[in-house]
């Protein structure tokens, strides 16, 4: 029976506007926000006000839309679960939140529903991939990034945005020798963090070797390790060169324009990604929201793939 209140209420600010649940069983995709940042960067911090700044955008890509037949917002059932339940941030909190993000990434999949996250600083990727081994046996990482987030520990208990690759290998969570770290580059060279990375036995694809290549090559050597393979597909913001992409906890020099970088990014077509995780936007730093809304386009194409998979 209709009520007299039917139609008076909208859901809170979603993903472009999508209907607000927690119906895992009933959806495809998932968007799960992971408002934290550890808030340790010298000069930069904010991205745990990423997730709502890249729900405002989203709603312009909606314009951007052509052809409704290949539009992911329709073609698969898609739902946005709000934030993690979690109220805080800097490091002191990052194990509470590890916890809380681990449970809700679980409670996605336990749902057979994939989940494309918005961060939050390159932390919030450990607990994802915490939870998405316990699903996805040979979990496989492909990881677009200005850093490989792959640094060597001070400690046990060292644990920030620039190591969740590290404790992912020695926690065994995923197929080291088959993951790809891809546009690494420092504003002189990545030498020691790219030497690291590769002696715990990832892949790094640095942008310079791949930049002057045909999208095509460039993505036959993403593929060359992870085809059949379940993917854990990470995208930092800070791939992007900071002309295009300011508003990111660091801007690092001499990557890929929008184009570039998002021709790399649709050539994963076919390949198996069971999670999507797109992070580091900094809104306090994003001019005119550029940033926030090539975020938006990011986790546009990210569903896109997970429909063609």
């Amino acid at each position: 029976m209709r009520t007299e209140r039917e139609g008076l209420f909208v859901p809170p600010l979603t993903f472009a506007r999508l209907p607000y649940s927690q119906d895992f069983n009933a959806a495809d995709i998932a968007i799960l926000g992971l408002p934290f940042d550890c808030g340790t960067h010298p000069t930069r911090v904010g991205a745990r006000l990423g997730p709502n700044a890249v729900r405002q955008e989203s709603i312009l890509t909606l314009e951007l839309i052509e052809d409704a037949h290949n539009d992911p917002l329709t073609a698969l059932s898609a739902i946005d679960a709000g934030d993690v339940n979690f109220s805080g941030g800097g490091i002191a909190d990052i194990n509470n939140f590890y916890g809380a993000a681990e449970a809700a990434m679980a409670a996605i999949f336990e749902g057979n529903c994939t989940p494309v996250t918005l961060g939050g600083d390159g932390a919030v990727t450990l607990p994802q991939m915490r939870a998405a081994s316990k699903f996805f046996p040979g979990l496989t990482v492909i990881h677009f990034d200005a850093h490989t987030d792959t640094y060597p520990l001070k400690n046990n208990d060292h644990f920030d945005n620039a190591t969740p690759f590290t404790h992912a290998a020695n926690e065994n969570l995923i197929d080291v020798n088959a993951s790809v770290h891809i546009g690494t580059r420092a504003p002189v060279n990545a030498t020691a963090s790219t030497q690291f990375t590769e002696s715990l036995g990832y892949r790094v694809l640095p942008w310079s070797d791949i930049s002057g290549l045909p999208v095509s090559e460039a993505n036959q050597l993403i593929r060359s390790t992870t085809e059949g393979k379940p993917i854990y597909l990470c995208f930092d913001m800070d791939f992007f060169d900071p002309s295009v992409a300011p508003g990111v906890a660091t801007p690092t020099p001499g990557g890929p324009t929008t184009f570039e970088g998002l021709q790399v990014l649709k050539g994963l077509a076919g390949l198996n990604i069971v999670a999507c995780d797109i992070n580091t936007m900094s809104p306090l730093y994003d001019q005119n929201g550029v940033t926030a809304q090539l975020a938006a386009t990011v986790v546009m194409e990210c569903m896109e793939l997970v429909r063609r998979r």
